[in-house]
Formats: C-alpha cells, sequence, structure tokens
C-alpha cells in the first residue's frame, strides 16, 4: 500500500544550475550525484525539507533527452514509497506497464511506458528535514478524462481501498479529484490529484493540448512561518510568487526549472480537507 509522495525527478539540461536554484530557495542541498542507469541520465538528488527532488541531466540517448526535446521540460517523474515497493512494481508489470528496476527498492517507470506520468517507486523512509521545512505532500495529473483515470491509477497502484474525493473548480477549469493516501482526520495529506480541463482557455486545457497526459504540477506543506518565508524569498529576487494568502500560494514553473509548485499551510490544509463523513 502507498504511504507517501516522497519526491519529485525534473528533467533538466544542466542538473548544477537547478541545484542552485533550489539550494537559494529552499536551502536544499545535495546528498547524492549519480548515473541513473533507468533514465540515462546523470541524476542530482535534494534534500528537500522532509523529501527529495531529483534533477536529470541527459548523459547520452535515452528518455530524459527525449523528453526534453520534446520540450517538456519540468516534471518528468513523480515518486510514491511503499513499505513493498517491489510488490507494486510487480502490480504495474502484471497490468502491463513497463517497469524498470534499479534497486531492490527502487523501481521506474518513464513517462512514454506509464501513459504520459513518468513513476518512481521506492521503499517508505523516514528523513531528518532539510533546509526549509516542507513536505511533497500530493502530485498532480493532468488527464483527459477525468473518470478513466481515476480507474487506471488505483489499479495500477493498489490503491482500491483509498477514499477519493471528487470535486470541481470553476476559477481554474477543471472537474478534479484526489485519492488520500490516509484519511483518517490526522493522517499525512499524501495524495494523488487528477486535473480534467472543463475550460479550454484556462491552464490545465492548454498544458493538455501541448504535452498530452502528464503531471501538471506538485504540492508541498510547511511547517510554522515556512510559507512566509518562501513567500519572501521568490519576491525579493523576482516574479513568480502568485498568491497574498497566508495558507496558499504557487510559485511559478519559470522559477523553477519548469515546476509548477502550489504551496500550502499544514495546519490550515489537515482542518479543511475533506474526507469520508464529510
Amino acid at each position: 500500500m502507498l504511504e507517501q509522495t516522497d519526491r519529485l525527478a525534473l528533467a533538466v539540461p544542466d542538473r548544477r544550475v537547478a541545484a542552485e536554484a533550489f539550494r537559494q530557495l529552499y536551502d536544499a542541498e545535495v546528498v547524492d550525484d549519480a548515473m541513473d542507469a533507468a533514465f540515462s541520465a546523470r541524476r542530482l538528488t535534494l534534500g528537500w525539507g522532509h523529501d527529495q527532488l531529483e534533477l536529470l541531466e541527459p548523459a547520452g540517448d535515452g528518455p530524459v533527452r527525449e523528453f526534453l526535446s520534446q520540450n517538456r521540460r519540468g516534471i518528468f517523474a513523480g515518486g510514491v514509497a511503499a513499505p513493498d515497493p517491489a510488490g507494486i512494481a510487480a502490480g504495474l508489470e502484471r497490468q502491463g506497464v513497463r517497469v524498470r528496476q534499479e534497486s531492490a527498492d527502487r523501481f521506474a517507470v518513464t513517462p512514454d511506458d506509464g501513459d504520459g506520468v513518468g513513476m518512481i517507486i521506492s521503499k517508505t523512509a523516514d528523513r531528518e528535514p532539510v533546509g526549509l521545512d516542507t513536505r511533497l505532500w500530493q502530485i498532480t495529473y493532468a488527464v483527459p478524462d477525468l473518470e478513466a483515470a481515476i480507474a487506471r491509477y488505483v489499479a495500477l497502484l493498489r490503491m482500491e481501498g483509498m477514499y477519493t474525493y471528487r470535486y470541481t473548480s470553476d476559477l481554474y477549469g477543471y472537474d478534479g479529484a484526489i485519492t488520500w493516501f490516509d484519511s483518517r482526520r490526522d493522517g499525512l495529506l499524501d495524495s494523488l490529484e487528477y486535473l480534467d480541463p472543463n475550460d479550454p482557455e484556462k491552464a490545465v486545457a492548454r498544458f493538455l493540448r501541448r504535452t498530452g497526459q502528464g503531471i501538471y504540477m506538485a504540492s508541498i506543506e510547511t511547517g510554522p512561518g515556512a510559507l512566509a518565508e518562501l513567500r519572501e524569498r521568490v519576491r525579493s529576487t523576482g516574479p513568480g510568487w502568485d498568491g497574498d494568502d497566508d495558507t496558499l500560494g504557487f510559485i511559478h514553473p519559470l522559477r523553477q526549472h519548469g515546476l509548477l509548485l502550489g504551496i500550502v499551510d499544514s495546519d490550515a490544509w489537515h482542518a479543511r480537507r475533506q474526507l469520508p463523513g464529510g
């Protein structure tokens, strides 16, 4: 069973340049720099709050170079963690998804093999936080058919027993749903979100026309004071922050090497999320 959304992998032309940008914004620190054979890339891994951010720089022909050549710079793969990642990987393979094993506890799916969605499945880990107090809590897919996408990913990732909440956003122009890994009131926020555009002029629809189904954005939660600190760091160094609410903001992908990121106050979001029973 999935327990966490624990990492993002970005496709970037230069991993060191990207790493410096994230160091300045989040006080992220390099924890590894190694070859990733599954993705044919150099993989620079940053400690990013309680989770990890992987920066993939092409190291020859392969899925990362192809992703960048299609002008799809940004989130190449989203990572989920489970006590038994091999079991999740085996389930994907039984349903016809090609899975590349990188180690005993790490498995990868490229965007081309995952219907536009790259995945990394690894073993649940409890890490000491690095930099600002943040956690990756949601990975968001843009999809052309909401109900088909929910059924597909629930089956692929063995989420049948998890609660999926459906909603509509008139402001952003989509029908959406969230599958919570833990739907207890005091459980983690970690989840997958699916957005099916209903307004052709809004951003999700434009993304889907440009790239097809894929990972649209991600969201982090912050501890006390961290959201305000991030807002100040972005605004003091240029444009790219959207939002004046003390519980929610967004950082534009141009500031983060293609990563569109939502930032929420953890306590506020725990209080407002929709769970079974209202």
